[in-house]
């Protein structure tokens, strides 16, 4: 008989993180594009908000998150946070959510063994605060 080993708690990786914010933003970029009634070629905005999408987050989970990890993930995911919260002002383009949850992740991900300071209880708060804020604002739109 075999004894059940002890739950060994891993950190989520980066590539379900940039997934996961691609996914997110996705669905609303579908409805912020068929939703327009002033939009004449809603599939052309739609690919050109997800390619720019996928390009921040790449930029920011390639680069800005493993930052967070190496060094103190605090101010790192905050700046993101910040980015997101500006980033509303062009929400349209379809990058909060990335920017968002990439200060999410440079928090959870950042370094082992780190007290969560203000910085990044700060961030993890600005983030979740502008991801509601993009899928509020997105189904506003709509109207």
């Amino acid at each position: 008989m075999s004894t059940p080993s002890p739950a060994v708690r891993t950190k989520p990786s980066l590539t379900t993180a940039v997934v996961a914010s691609v996914a997110l933003s996705a669905p609303l970029l579908a409805i912020a594009s068929w939703g327009d009634s002033n939009e004449s070629n809603p599939a052309r905005r739609f690919l050109v908000t997800i390619g720019v999408a996928v390009l921040c987050a790449v930029a920011v989970f390639v680069w800005a998150v493993p930052r967070a990890r190496r060094e103190s993930a605090g101010i790192t995911a905050l700046v993101l946070a910040l980015l997101a919260v500006l980033s509303l002002g062009v929400y349209w383009i379809g990058i909060t959510a990335v920017l968002a949850l990439g200060s999410i992740a440079a928090v959870v991900t950042g370094p082992s063994g780190s007290k969560a300071g203000w910085p990044q209880r700060a961030a993890v708060l600005l983030g979740a605060a502008a991801l509601i804020a993009f899928a509020v604002l997105t189904f506003f739109e709509l109207g």
